[in-house]
């Protein structure tokens, strides 16, 4: 009689324990199909309005910065090359997921060329983008800090050689894409759930334990420490110009052309100084991630999923400091907004 009573609280136990595992499992299922649509959600809805946004954006930069003659000032020399990395960073990144999302076509695999030169490009471009706002730091810190000696130094073929120069060392770092990585099919077999990615162990370890560090230092942190830098002397030298212009009496009338151009130089250099500050607190959070990522390997399905929801949120973030340039220039810079509205047909004042 004992024994028969133990065997149904043991039933009753294991029914309970079986229902409970069930509806767990429910609730995890739901909650995975729920992160995965969010994630979809953000690659063909959002995606497509920075793309727009982006290139649009980036285009009529550099419409206005040919009417601006951009090829006289090395600032605006350099937020030409700019606009145009910054472009392909869109159509090579953010362009490629917005079709593997929408129209399940992964670009990458199409051959083993696109996706080493898509890998390469999207890299070097990215890189190359962060290089080039370090170097218009530079410029402003020079221009701010340093006039007699900026008005020596800051020439078009200077600038034009600094930004070769940084385009062959960025070139070189980013080459290993050419023969670490290529199509690869599931479990190393190809024709089977094909995939761009690192193409041997040796390489997946480099891909996820060295190049990561790599990436962030080049992309992130190093461009972070000298434009923060940077932008306090910057701040500053603006401060102090700010305080002898209110304290300053004699001011010339001879010449309206200087005060413009001094106005002008120092709308650009605030301009500079907000589109630096945006791109630090983009950058880096993406580049942490992709490193944490490496070594935390989730076998859950629920983490793995709220991880990729995570780092879809993340890769964004970056994406529309690549979109939304043009809303910084023509917001803090009035010769930007005035040359955009003549593009458009509009009437300027002054």
């Amino acid at each position: 009689m004992q024994s028969s009573s133990e065997n149904v609280s043991l039933q009753f136990l294991n029914t309970n324990t079986c229902s409970s595992t069930t509806l767990d499992q429910t609730s995890n299922y739901e909650k995975v199909h729920a992160l995965k649509l969010a994630e979809s959600y953000v690659w063909t809805c959002v995606s497509p309005v920075l793309i727009v946004v982006g290139i649009f954006g980036n285009c009529l930069n550099l419409a206005v910065l040919k009417k601006l003659r951009f090829w006289r000032r090395t600032p605006l020399f350099l937020i030409f090359i700019l606009a145009i990395t910054d472009i392909t960073v869109l159509l090579d990144g953010l362009l490629s997921y917005w079709i593997e999302y929408t129209f399940k076509l992964d670009i990458r695999t199409l051959s083993d060329a696109s996706c080493k030169i898509s890998l390469f490009v999207l890299y070097f471009a990215m890189h190359y983008s962060s290089w080039i706002l370090v170097c218009l730091i530079i410029d402003r810190f020079i221009k701010t800090n340093f006039p007699f000696l900026y008005m020596r130094v800051a020439t078009i073929r200077k600038t034009s050689v600094i930004a070769l120069a940084a385009f062959i060392i960025l070139a070189g770092i980013n080459m290993h894409f050419f023969w670490t990585n290529g199509i690869k099919g599931e479990n190393g077999i190809k024709g089977k759930t094909e995939s761009c990615g690192n193409l041997t162990p040796a390489y997946e370890f480099f891909g996820e334990y060295v190049f990561t560090y790599i990436d962030l230092v080049i992309l992130s942190l190093l461009p972070f420490t000298i434009m923060l830098i940077l932008n306090i002397f910057v701040y500053r030298a603006l401060k102090r110009h700010l305080k002898f212009t209110k304290s300053s009496v004699v001011e010339s009338r001879n010449s309206r052309k200087t005060p413009n151009r001094r106005h002008f130089s120092q709308k650009l250099t605030r301009m500079l100084l907000l589109n630096s500050s945006y791109f630090l607190l983009t950058t880096v959070p993406i580049s942490v991630y992709l490193i944490y990522d490496s070594y935390n390997k989730c076998e859950n399905e629920l983490k793995k999923t709220k991880m990729e929801c995570c780092k879809v949120c993340l890769v964004c973030v970056p994406y529309s400091y690549y979109s939304l340039n043009f809303v910084w220039y023509a917001t803090c810079n009035k010769a930007f907004w005035e040359k955009t509205k003549e593009i458009f047909g509009f009437k300027t004042h002054g």
